[in-house]
């Protein structure tokens, strides 16, 4: 909420004379974007992805700054850019440079950039015969992941993970619960401050 301290109109009023008040009832307000990396958007109606993968990092779309404006204007401070139905793709060195292009016209806003991690990027990335988080070999990749992205993005918010809903690979196939692999992942973002989110349905 803003108010002006003056009884002036408040079209007139220089904004060094805002007195700004800020209580938001949620720590984090972040938007969830189901954005595809070949531009499309699952059950999108109103056209492509605002982010432009393939001419990232080395040209950014200005609306990319109206986004970031327009949501730091209502208390928005974190943007998950990829399809929860995630691709391991998102995780490869490529394209962190392109949301890390990204996050940097967002930093200025006070908005952070996450990304939905696929459970089995262990195998389709790191080469390893299963994602069980219980495993060392496992956990030590998803560090070394975690520390790779917080180079290129130090803000980095951390990971949104859909495990084991809809078809997505999860700890549950491994035999494992929820718990044991949200905190495999809690576990590689702890040293960056960074948060997991964990979605999936309660049977």
């Amino acid at each position: 909420m803003a108010y002006f301290t003056s009884s002036a109109d408040a079209d007139a009023a220089a904004i060094s004379r805002l007195n700004i008040s800020e209580k938001p009832g949620l720590k984090l307000r972040v938007l969830n974007h189901w954005d595809n990396l070949d531009g499309s958007i699952e059950r999108g109606y109103a056209g492509q992805s605002l982010w432009n993968w393939k001419e990232l990092p080395e040209k950014i779309d200005p609306r990319l700054h109206d986004y970031a404006r327009a949501n730091a204007s209502i208390g928005i401070n974190g943007s998950v850019l990829n399809n929860v139905n995630s691709s391991f793709a998102s995780l490869t060195t490529e394209y962190l440079s392109k949301a890390a292009a990204i996050a940097a016209v967002f930093r200025p806003y006070g908005i952070r950039v996450y990304l939905s991690a696929r459970f089995s990027a262990p195998i389709e990335l790191g080469g390893l015969k299963q994602p069980d988080p219980l495993d060392s070999e496992v956990a030590e990749w998803w560090k070394k992941k975690a520390d790779e992205i917080y180079k290129a993005i130090p803000d980095f918010g951390g990971f949104l993970v859909k495990a084991n809903s809809e078809g997505q690979p999860g700890p549950r196939t491994y035999n494992r619960s929820h718990a044991d692999g949200a905190n495999m992942l809690a576990a590689a973002v702890a040293p960056h401050n960074g948060v997991v989110i964990w979605r999936a349905f309660c049977l």
